[in-house]
């Protein structure tokens, strides 16, 4: 992989150098076994890849030969991408579901190939103002922009919703605005094909005729390139590009009161440093005095007069444009504006319903906050960050779900809870109120815990805490716990993270829900496979070969067992289940690998 590696650095700073090149020779990048492998090692790690595409390969059926006979149908032209596995996921403050496209894994490896060297020739391009699917940047980042902007004088605001944006962006913008940085039609055929695979629904093939389906490794990284455009015209109406300030030009701007108290707060501290005897025989306590109230009257005094300012931040296809010292109308003038752009260059839908023009003492949704600008005694704003209720309500719902069955294996259930707990918590931790909020989640996991604890074992709360109660030596809280195979502690979350400024530097979250194991449910429990690791001690019970992926067999299958989920769990959890490497778990099933 570092030959590979080196050409795609070389590409970087050809990139970077050189805004306008356009470059060839990448297809055959694509169909190198040094870039396939490694495409895949990255795709293998991702969760996601336990999922099947619509031929059914497994992850554990991915191997040297089928990598090999992917980059000969690479490099011979007849590789042709499979349509995706189209499934629903819920959308976020809406009843509709979102559509989302799986591909197959041999597919998404040639994705994430075709990623990689678009990500090279495009990040150098990407604007600041751009904090999506990047490297180095988040959603956290995008807030940051924001809060800023706040700082900076918001007085209007423009939230911007592109309707069905991954969904309606037309193919031939997509490979128009390709062909602007890339002259080998051989990789922009290659993209060609995965937006026009189609999707599998209800068993049929059906065509796709635009959009970049969602769910596709590549289709993040397309769908910046075209907003890119957006991010480029708007700098070109002004956005993001203030004049550079000199300290002239500032104290210029200031009010003539900020001013006068300014050289006044100067003169005192000058005559404490200079030391008595003072002018009008005033003693240094009656100086600092008056110092003290001159401090509070400035912070009190409004600094300087807004300068005239558009910012625009963007992540995927959610943006804000926010306007200072401007008016409404120049607001609703700026929105039409931006929705006629997008119709006519992009082919782009701007949603006249929830585009909306919000005041900045208005509270507004962005990336999963409330955000609601707060004047200071001065006059000037900073953006108070909260977490909305459904967003705590929907938390608790889930947390429920995770403890809500008797029957389910107690490291399951911790391993799920304190997931779901941990991950919200790192999200929200930069919410101004997220003390109060997180608080109240700690004592919420606690309960739902204890109460499972109770009925898993038919024990009283109190006689939960005797048995299953102690100090966790991690964060050095009481708190509840569970014992591992292993007969090590796993506690349930109990400490929160403290709260973060959204102005202080660094940190980065993504929007996303975590991973919740639900396997136990159809009998393949996390708890059962690590009592079997320990037993087995990392080898294989068939052949004893060590070093291996493992996995557990069940030697009765579980499709067989009744289609309750209390039998199926119990059934999985109570067989003689063993731990075998691929080939010796292949000949116990005489070669069928089909899922159970």
């Amino acid at each position: 992989m570092g030959a590979v590696t080196h050409e795609l650095e070389h590409m970087r700073k050809l990139a970077t150098a050189d805004r306008d090149k356009r470059f060839g020779k990448l297809y055959r990048l694509v169909g190198k076994m040094d870039m396939l492998n490694s495409a895949w090692a990255h795709v293998k790690e991702n969760k996601g890849s336990r999922t099947p595409g619509v031929d059914g390969m497994t992850r554990e059926q991915v191997n040297a030969d089928v990598l090999c006979k992917l980059g000969e149908e690479l490099t011979t032209g007849v590789y042709q991408p499979e349509p995706v596995q189209r499934t629903y996921i819920e959308k976020k403050r809406s009843t509709k579901k979102r559509p989302l496209g799986i591909p197959s894994l041999r597919d998404r490896t040639v994705q994430e190939a075709a990623r990689r060297i678009l990500e090279a020739l495009y990040e150098p391009l990407f604007r600041p103002s751009s904090h999506g699917f990047r490297p180095k940047r988040s959603t956290i980042s995008a807030l940051r922009h924001t809060a800023y902007t706040y700082k900076a004088g918001a007085s209007w605001i423009i939230e911007g919703d592109i309707k069905a944006c991954f969904d309606s962006i037309p193919h031939h913008v997509v490979l128009n605005l390709l062909r602007k940085r890339i002259k080998d039609e051989r990789f922009i055929d290659l993209i060609r094909r995965f937006l026009q695979a189609g999707f599998m629904e209800g068993g049929k093939r059906h065509d796709t005729y635009s959009g970049t389906p969602q769910g596709g490794i590549v289709s993040p990284v397309l769908a910046n390139i075209v907003l890119h455009e957006f991010d480029v015209w708007m700098e070109q109406q002004g956005a993001n590009q203030p004049k550079q300030v000199s300290n002239r030009e500032y104290r210029a701007r200031q009010t003539a009161a900020y001013k006068q108290l300014t050289r006044r707060i100067k003169y005192l501290r000058e005559q404490l440093v200079k030391g008595a005897p003072f002018p009008n025989r005033r003693s240094a306590a009656e100086i600092k005095a008056e110092l003290r109230t001159l401090e509070v009257e400035r912070s009190r005094t409004k600094p300087s007069d807004v300068q005239p300012s558009i910012h625009y931040i963007r992540y995927a296809d959610d943006f804000l444009v926010m306007l200072c010292g401007k008016s409404r109308t120049e607001a609703e003038t700026l929105k039409a504006r931006m929705a006629a752009w997008l119709k006519d260059t992009l082919g782009l839908t701007l949603s006249e319903e929830k585009t909306l023009i919000t005041h900045a003492d208005q509270k507004l949704r962005f990336l999963g906050y409330d955000v609601q600008g707060i004047r200071n005694p001065n006059g000037t704003r900073w953006a108070r960050l909260s977490i909305p209720t459904d967003a705590f309500t929907s938390v608790v719902e889930r947390l429920q779900d995770a403890a809500r069955y008797r029957h389910a294996p107690e490291m399951d259930v911790f391993a799920n809870v304190n997931a779901l707990a941990r991950g919200w918590s790192q999200y929200y931790c930069y919410a101004n109120d997220s003390k109060h909020k997180l608080s109240r989640l700690t004592g919420i996991v606690y309960w739902l815990t204890a109460h499972y604890l109770a009925r898993k074992h038919n024990i009283s709360i109190r006689q939960t805490m005797r048995t299953h109660y102690e100090r966790d030596p991690k964060t050095g809280r009481l708190a509840l716990y569970t014992v591992k195979p292993d007969g090590k502690h796993l506690f349930i979350w109990n400490k929160y993270p403290a709260h973060r400024s959204i102005l202080s530097p660094g940190g980065t979250a993504d929007d996303r829900k975590p991973y919740i194991n639900t396997n136990w449910a159809g009998g393949r429990s996390l708890e059962r496979k690590v009592q079997a690791m320990v037993k087995a001690k990392g080898q294989c019970e068939g052949c004893g070969r060590e070093g291996m992926r493992l996995v557990l067999h069940h030697p009765n299958r579980l499709r067989n067992a009744s289609q309750n989920t209390k039998s199926v769990a119990q059934s999985g959890y109570e067989q003689g289940v063993k731990l075998l490497c691929h080939d010796c778990h292949k000949d116990h099933h005489h070669g069928d690998m089909k899922r159970q």
